[in-house]
């Protein structure tokens, strides 16, 4: 989203940073006591705050039509990297929609698929009516320009285009989606 240069730590050094303490830490959570896990902080969910532009991209998109990640500026996006082999992602997708629909108008959800066919996408879908956009990355060089390394990874963007959170690995539920997004939210609006 932005291209300057006001937040110069290489993307790829904060990945692999993120990978590392991500699988240091375990996936961090706070029990109430209960098995009922609390959700207090970002970490409580494995987000990792940082502070770096998002790399800008314009991809197709299911249904057609094309996708400028720029063009959501002035709302925040949870813009999640997936493909259709791995079970963590697929997991997670009934919630990354539903938080979709919970925040339309406040925020916008996009799943970016990683190297599979548009047709594979589409029967993976059918005829679900979604509340997030679905662009294609079919050569995987937008995953290389964000140093995803492994999936799920999701990155929490604020109204101006900075990267606020990153998560490597998937959301367990739709509270820690939603608990995220809140974070996001709240880290805007300062």
């Amino acid at each position: 989203m932005h291209n300057g240069s006001r937040h110069k730590t290489p993307l790829a050094l904060l990945v692999a940073a993120l990978l590392i303490i991500t699988t240091s830490l375990g996936l961090a959570g706070c029990s109430s006591g209960n098995g009922v896990t609390k959700i207090t902080s970002p970490a409580d969910i494995g987000l990792s705050e940082v502070e770096i532009a998002a790399p800008d991209f314009t991809l197709p998109i299911l249904g057609g039509g094309d996708l400028r990640l720029s063009d959501l500026q002035g709302q925040v996006v949870l813009l999640n990297f997936w493909y259709l082999d791995c079970p963590p992602c697929k997991e997670e997708m009934p919630y990354l929609d539903a938080v979709g629909k919970a925040y339309e108008g406040r925020a916008h959800v996009v799943v970016l698929n990683i190297g599979d066919s548009e047709s594979s996408v589409e029967r993976y879908f059918g005829d679900a009516e979604l509340n997030m956009r679905v662009p294609f990355d079919f050569d995987g060089r937008i995953a290389a320009e964000y140093s995803i390394g492994f999936t799920p990874t999701t990155f929490f963007i604020d109204s101006d285009g900075i990267i606020r959170f990153a998560k490597i690995g998937g959301f367990h539920n739709y509270d820690e989606v939603a608990a995220a997004m809140e974070f996001i939210l709240a880290k805007d609006a300062e």
